[in-house]
C-alpha cells in the first residue's frame, strides 16, 4: 500500500471509531476515543496530527455538547441540557447581542438548551439583593438555583463551565470563548 492509502485507511478507521463512540452510552470520553485511535495508528503516518484535530472537531459536532457533558460529568442528558441552557442564559444576559448571536450559530441546539433551562421565579430579586443583574455573585447564585432545580449540586456549575468553554472554543474560536467566559465572570 502506498502512503495515501494508509492515510485514507486511517481516516476511515477514525470515522468508524467516532461513530461507534457516538452510539455508546457508557461513561467513556467519546472525544478521547478519536485521539486514542489516531495515537494507536502510530506516528509514522503523515498527517496523523492534522487528522486527529479534524476528527476531534468532527466528533464534537457529531456528538454534541449535551452528550459530551453527560459523558464527562456523569449526568443525565436532561440535566446536561438544562445545565448548559442555564449557563448560556447567564452568559446571554451579559453579552452583546451580536456576540451571543455568533456564539448561538456555532453551537448546535442552542435554542433547545436555552428552552430547557429551569425558570427561576424571583431570580431577579435575588440578583438585586446580591448587587444587581450584572453582579457575578448574583449570576452564580442564580446558576446554583437552576442546578438545584435539575437535581444537581451547586458545585456542578464549576464543572460544567470548563467543558462548555472548551466546546465553545472548538466551535467558535478563542475570541468567542473569551467573551463567553467574561460574560460568566470566570477567567
Amino acid at each position: 500500500m502506498n502512503k495515501i492509502s494508509y492515510i485514507q485507511l486511517s481516516s476511515i478507521i477514525m470515522l468508524v471509531a467516532i461513530a461507534g463512540c457516538a452510539g455508546t452510552s457508557g461513561p467513556a470520553n467519546p472525544l478521547g476515543a478519536a485521539e486514542s485511535s489516531a495515537q494507536m495508528m502510530g506516528s509514522g503516518v503523515a498527517g496523523a496530527a492534522t487528522t486527529t484535530a479534524a476528527a476531534t472537531t468532527a466528533s464534537m459536532n457529531q456528538i454534541g455538547l449535551v452528550d459530551i457533558l453527560a459523558h464527562r460529568l456523569g449526568v443525565s442528558p436532561q440535566q446536561a441540557l438544562g445545565g448548559a441552557g442555564a449557563i448560556f442564559q447567564a452568559a446571554q444576559g451579559n453579552m452583546d447581542p451580536q456576540a451571543f448571536a455568533t456564539l448561538s450559530k456555532s453551537v448546535p441546539g442552542m435554542d433547545t438548551m436555552l428552552g430547557a433551562a429551569p425558570n427561576l421565579a424571583g431570580a431577579g430579586s435575588l440578583s438585586s439583593l446580591m448587587g444587581g443583574a450584572d453582579s457575578t455573585l448574583g449570576g452564580v447564585a442564580a446558576l446554583a438555583g437552576s442546578f438545584q432545580q435539575l437535581d444537581l449540586s451547586p458545585d456542578m456549575v464549576g464543572k460544567f463551565i470548563p467543558v462548555i468553554t472548551d466546546y465553545v472554543k472548538q466551535a467558535s474560536g478563542q475570541a468567542t470563548a473569551n467573551l463567553f467566559q467574561s460574560a460568566l465572570g470566570v477567567r
